[in-house]
Formats: structure tokens, C-alpha cells, sequence
């Protein structure tokens, strides 16, 4: 097998990584650390190894390449996982090309895995724009109705996944005949391919299996929900987890976090018995990166209505096969729930990490109340629209993209939801700037719209108020302000009337036609104020952009007034991601340093980084916006300048696909630091970096292109 043919055959037919072994030892030591990381395996094997590759490849698919077919065949009785014995080139060409759909499709991939979510504080959940998202879509999964359809499309994928282990297709096989919505926890319990496959979905915190998986999520999270109400709980409890997969990450971010919160990913085991929680803790002491841990929950029953959890065995049956698990003594926890950290600290008894919650209710009927507010704005929305905007709102911009193109795909051309999705996936496409695309998307719309107007009356001047967003983000005002005076001409709801008012108050402001721009402005106050329709964020647009008035004239007092009504709006009201709240200190900051008081503004913007760098993840794009925002305020001090951009670069970088435009600005920024420093060199790479995603977001010949173009030309010069 080892051979230059064979090698060149398997690099032409795949395009996954190819490892070539002739020595067995290292052969099996990267089998095992494959199979660690759960990557799926296509192993090819000649003659000379089979008896021994054979134990080590257990759920590998296995091809054996040998001179004599006919030698091998008796194995295939004793290992199903061997899928084909060929003796020449081309079967194996063949064998191989069969198999590679199937070894590119892992259901769950090689992604972390994370037991539980950090929520800071409290008094912040309710503007924790990750973990509402999170419950939200949770309660979407709940909502969709438990079809044939969806039970089928999750044991097909599980099928496939798990179609080398014939017991586990065995048991998907019983569970496609017997199962019913009564059995959800009975199954959960038995420890089956559902139970590993739906935690693996949570902890790994992929949303598109959750949504394969909606089926029997669905059914569990209301059967633990009703059983909840029908025991009746009262007291304290004190209940117990082990854990032998916590990441060191993990440890670290839960130590980093006494007094607060934490939600869990998945459906929450514990038990009433330690001696049970350790048994799940122990054994990994040769995973350095993986700590054990012991979880102590306290849950007073008097002061939670909103965490549900039920004691499982009474859902267990009387067979053989579940009658261990009654020893477990398991309180099962509803996915979500929130606990506060009362402590973390190394037990040197049990030699493990002991880490001391408490269930809480606390800011939870916040949460609930804007849930059902969110769940009524949605209600009449097609649920599988709404699950990509969901998709979107959790800044799963790939995902989406790729569900909304699957829709498309799926659905009649003719299909009335056919435009909507091209709305969708043109608003993506403004979330991460790239304005080419989201031209492309928002034009296929509009086109079906126009032509099937009667239809479309209620949201065509949704796509024209789309265009002119992307006409005034590029520059292009004048057809801006042309789109949204066509949205005007239709009868549109208040929400999208006062929505686009503020867009035509913008662009009088680049105009200079500053009545105007305050006559559009507060007449959409006082839309936003009589039907009280507008999400808090049309609200907070609405005091900016009547600071921007001001702060164009000169008015700096007026334009403070509304700039912190703005801001302080936005803190009570938007997730703490929400780019709207960067927005506004940029405003302010904008009108510190227009009034020379630049320390202020830098103090203002460093006490904003702190905030976020201790709400948000440490590579959250807003994290970039600050850092960015401060470098340009260091105009003198060169080093803690180029320092920001830098770290800045490096979140964007992270996230290029979260915001284009933004992560160009930022290559251009440094490499006009080092033009300015004579390091034309290493200017010229950012310089080229900047064009190279300007000309994949504007459209061509555009002026920023330009630009940028001229800024490498002079430097050739």
C-alpha cells in the first residue's frame, strides 16, 4: 500500500487529510489520538498489517488493499466495520470515493466541548445577548410539533453516524419502532445513543444539530417540566455531580467567577448521593488538559418557580437494564438552568476540584417575560424562517448561511417564502458588511416583490428600506434617500414607517439639511412613542441621530443631552453585544474629543473596554470596536496606539467573517502607523490586505477602492 501510485490515488480522490504509515506503532499511536478527538476514520490497510491494525480500528471504516481478495473475506463475518477487500487500483478507487460522503459527515465534528456557560452577574443575565438567544431557541425547539418527519430526519442522521456500531443501531432501530413522547426521560436514562448524541449537541453548543435533534428535545425538556409540577417539591436539597471532562478553560473561567452565574449547556444530571458524583469524577488523571470535578448544588425549593428539575426514578422501569439506576438517585435538571458560584477551590481529600452553586430563580422572570414578547412578535413568522433569524441573532452567520441556501434549494421556485429568504440572507450579509452579497440578495427580492406586488405589499418597502441601508453604508447617498422615499409610498406598519424616517434623517445630516433631518426624527419619536411597537432599540437610534443633528451644528450641549440618553437607554435595555451600545460611546467619545477634552474621552472609553472585557468573551468583535476607538485616540503616544490595533487585529482576525469591512479598517489603520513610521514595507502588506477585502465587499471601481490603491501606488513610487 505504501506505495507512490496509491498515495497519489488517495490524494486526488480526497481532499481530508492523508496520513501514510510502514511503521505500526506510530500508525496506532495516531489512530488513538484521532479517535480521542472524535474524528471520523477511513483507515487502508495492506495484507502485511490487518491482524493487527483490526483491534486498534474498532468504528474506523476499514478497506483492505492486498494481491488476494479472496484471503480476507472470512474477517468481513466478525468485523462489520470493514467495508471492502480490493485487490487492484481502481476498486479501491472506487471503495474509496463511496465512503468519502460518508467520512465527511460527523454529526458532532471536532469542536470544545463546555459543560456550562458563564453569565457574570445577575443583575447583567437579562442583557446577556448569548444566553437569551440560547433560551430562546430552546423554546423554539419546544414550540415546533413533533412530527414523523423530524423523528425520522434525527435517527437517519444517527444512523449514519453511528452505522459501524451495530448495537447502537440496534438501539435506534427499537426507538424508531417504540418510542413515544411518555419515554423521553425512561430513554434519556437508559444512557442510549440519544442520551450521549443530544449532550454533545448542547455542550458543543451547535445549534444546527439542535435543531436535527428538536425532536426529542422537545419531548424531554416538557416531560421534565410536567413531572416537575406533579412532584411537588418542598425544602432543601443538596445534590451532588462528578464530572471527569472539565477543560483547565473551564476550571479557570468558574474560579475567575465567585458570586456569579452560570447556566448549564445541556440537561443537568446530579444525584443525592457523593459517593455516586465521585464515582463520575474519577479516573483521568493521565488527561492533563481535562480537570475532575465535584459539584455541590444547593436547591432551596421555596424560592425557585422558574428552574425545573425531577427525581427520575420513577420513570425508570422494572427490567433488568434500569434497575441499577435507582441507586443513582438522579435529579434531572432542564436545559438552561442557573445556578450562582458560591465557591471554587482544590480538595486535596478527593484530590479534585470542588466547585460550591446554588439554583437560582434570580432575574429568570425577566428573561421569561421577554421571551413571550419576542415569541409574540414571531408568532405569525414561518418557523423555518425563524430559525435562521435566529441563527442570525446568535451571530451564526455561517450556519445561517448555509440553512437559509438549503431552503432554497428545498423550496418551489414559485415558493411564497422564496423572497423572504433572499431578504434573510441579505441581511446576514449587512451583519458581516459584505455589502456585494447583500446587494445581490436584497435585488433577487426585490425583483420577485415588484412582480408579484399584490402579493408582496406588506414587505416590499422592507427590502427597499434594506436597499437603502446598503446604498448609504457604501456611500451612495442619493440612492439611499431614493429607496427610502419609495418605502413611504406604501402602506407600512408604524414600526417600519418611524424605522425609516430615522434613515431619511440620517442622510439629511450628510446633506447638511439639518431641519429636515430633526422634522424626520421627531416625527418618528413620536410614532415610536404612540404605539409603543419599536423594539428599545429604535428608540436608542432615535436620540443618536438627534444627537448627530446637534453635534453637526456645533450644539455640543444638545448633542451631550442626547447622546447620554442614548447610551443610558442602550445599557438598560440592549444585550451587552449589541453593536448599538459601541455605537453610542463612539458618539460620545466623538464629541469629548471634538471639545479637546481628550482625556476624558479616553477615561470614558477605557471604563466601557473594562465593562466589556468582563461581559463578553475575550474575542467578541465589540472588544475590537474599543480597542479601535482607543487607538485613534492616542494620536501621540505611538506605542500604546499600534499596541491597541494590534489586539484589536487579532480579535478580527478571529472573526473576520463577523465584520469585513471593520477588520479593513483595521489593517488600514496600522498600515498607515507604519507609512507614518517610514516602515513603507510593512505598510504596503496591510495596505494590500485592506484592498484585498475592500474589492471583495464594494462594489468595483469603488472609492474606497481607490483609495487604498493609491495609498500602495505611493508607496512603489
Amino acid at each position: 500500500i505504501y506505495s507512490l501510485r496509491t498515495k497519489l490515488l488517495l490524494r486526488e480522490n480526497s481532499d481530508i487529510p492523508c496520513y501514510f504509515y510502514n511503521n505500526l506503532e506510530l500508525c496506532s499511536t495516531k489512530i488513538q489520538k484521532l479517535k480521542q478527538d472524535e474524528v471520523r476514520l477511513l483507515v487502508i490497510v495492506s495484507d502485511l498489517f490487518v491482524e493487527e491494525i483490526l483491534p486498534i480500528a474498532k468504528r474506523c471504516s476499514i478497506l483492505i488493499f492486498c494481491s488476494n481478495c479472496h484471503q480476507y473475506q472470512h474477517l468481513k463475518k466478525d468485523h462489520s466495520n470493514i467495508i471492502e477487500i480490493c485487490s487492484e487500483h481502481e476498486t479501491l478507487k472506487n471503495s474509496i470515493q463511496r465512503e468519502l460522503p460518508l467520512l465527511k459527515f460527523n454529526l458532532f465534528g471536532n469542536q470544545k466541548v463546555f459543560s456550562t456557560r458563564s453569565l457574570p452577574s445577575a443583575a447583567n443575565l437579562i442583557h446577556n445577548k448569548a444566553y437569551f438567544s440560547y433560551m430562546l431557541f430552546v423554546n423554539f425547539l419546544k414550540r415546533i410539533p413533533s412530527t414523523d418527519q423530524a423523528k425520522d430526519i434525527m435517527l437517519d442522521r444517527c444512523q449514519h453516524h453511528f452505522r459501524l456500531d451495530n448495537h447502537t443501531l440496534e438501539e435506534i432501530d427499537l426507538f424508531r419502532k417504540t418510542y413515544t413522547p411518555e419515554q423521553a426521560i425512561a430513554w434519556y436514562k437508559k444512557e442510549s445513543f440519544v442520551f450521549s448524541s443530544i449532550n454533545r449537541a448542547f455542550r458543543t453548543e451547535n445549534v444546527t444539530l439542535w435543531y436535527i435533534f428538536r425532536f426529542y428535545i422537545s419531548d424531554l425538556s416538557k416531560q421534565i417540566e410536567n413531572a416537575h409540577k406533579n412532584q411537588n417539591w418542598q425544602g432543601i436539597l443538596q445534590l451532588y455531580r462528578g464530572d471527569a471532562f472539565i477543560s483547565t478553560e473551564e476550571i479557570e473561567s468558574l474560579k475567575s467567577n465567585i458570586n456569579g452565574f452560570i447556566s448549564t449547556n445541556a440537561f443537568f444530571s446530579t444525584s443525592k448521593q457523593i459517593d455516586v458524583a465521585l464515582m463520575f469524577a474519577g479516573g483521568i488523571e493521565e488527561k492533563l488538559s481535562k480537570q475532575r470535578v465535584l459539584f455541590e448544588i444547593t436547591v432551596d425549593t421555596s424560592n425557585l418557580k422558574n428552574t425545573t428539575f425531577v427525581d427520575i426514578n420513577e420513570f425508570l422501569g422494572n427490567d433488568e437494564e434500569q434497575i441499577p439506576f435507582i441507586y443513582e438517585d438522579e435529579i434531572l435538571f432542564n436545559v438552561g438552568s442557573v445556578f450562582q458560584i458560591k465557591n471554587v477551590y482544590f480538595n486535596d481529600e478527593y484530590n479534585m476540584w470542588r466547585v460550591e452553586i446554588e439554583a437560582t430563580d434570580e432575574r429568570i422572570d425577566s428573561i421569561i417575560e421577554r421571551i413571550k414578547h419576542m415569541e409574540e412578535k414571531f408568532h405569525n413568522t414561518n418557523d423555518n424562517l425563524l430559525f435562521g433569524h435566529l441563527l442570525i441573532d446568535m451571530n451564526q452567520y455561517v450556519k445561517a448561511n448555509s440553512y437559509f441556501q438549503m431552503i432554497l434549494k428545498l423550496l418551489p421556485k414559485s415558493h411564497y417564502d422564496v423572497p423572504l429568504v433572499y431578504d434573510y440572507i441579505g441581511d446576514l450579509n449587512m451583519y458581516i458588511t459584505n455589502w456585494n452579497e447583500a446587494l445581490k440578495s436584497y435585488e433577487l427580492s426585490y425583483k420577485i416583490k415588484r412582480k408579484n406586488s399584490h402579493s408582496y405589499r406588506q414587505t416590499v418597502g422592507i427590502t427597499l428600506n434594506s436597499l437603502g441601508n446598503l446604498y448609504k453604508s457604501i456611500g451612495d447617498h442619493c440612492q439611499a434617500l431614493k429607496h427610502y422615499f419609495k418605502v413611504l409610498d406604501y402602506q407600512i406598519n408604524p414600526v417600519n414607517k418611524a424605522i425609516t424616517l430615522l434613515n431619511i434623517g440620517a442622510i439629511y445630516i450628510i446633506k447638511k439639511n439639518y431641519t429636515k433631518a430633526l422634522d424626520r426624527c421627531l416625527e418618528a419619536r413620536d410614532l415610536i412613542h404612540e404605539h409603543s411597537l419599536i423594539a428599545p432599540g429604535g428608540l436608542v437610534r432615535c436620540y443618536r441621530i438627534i444627537g448627530d443633528i446637534y453635534f453637526a451644528q456645533d450644539d455640543f450641549d444638545q448633542a451631550k443631552d442626547f447622546y447620554f440618553a442614548a447610551f443610558d437607554l442602550s445599557k438598560n435595555s440592549l444585550f451587552d453585544s449589541d453593536l448599538q451600545r459601541i455605537v453610542c460611546v463612539k458618539s460620545l467619545v466623538d464629541l469629548y474629543a471634538k471639545q479637546n477634552m481628550k482625556q476624558q474621552a479616553i477615561d470614558f472609553c477605557s471604563r466601557e473596554l473594562n465593562f466589556y472585557e468582563h461581559c463578553l468573551t475575550k474575542d467578541h468583535p465589540n472588544i475590537a470596536h474599543l480597542l479601535m476607538i482607543l487607538a485613534e485616540l492616542y494620536e501621540v503616544n505611538e506605542d500604546q496606539r499600534i499596541d491597541y490595533l494590534q489586539k484589536a487585529l487579532n480579535i478580527l482576525e478571529e472573526n473576520r467573517h463577523h465584520n469585513y469591512d471593520q477588520t479593513a479598517n483595521c489593517f488600514k489603520l496600522i498600515g498607515k502607523f507604519y507609512a507614518e513610521k517610514h516602515l513603507y514595507e510593512q505598510a504596503k502588506i496591510f495596505f494590500k490586505k485592506t484592498l484585498e477585502i475592500q474589492k471583495q465587499i464594494y462594489p468595483n471601481k469603488h472609492l474606497i477602492i481607490k483609495e487604498t490603491q493609491y495609498l500602495i501606488d505611493m508607496i512603489n513610487v
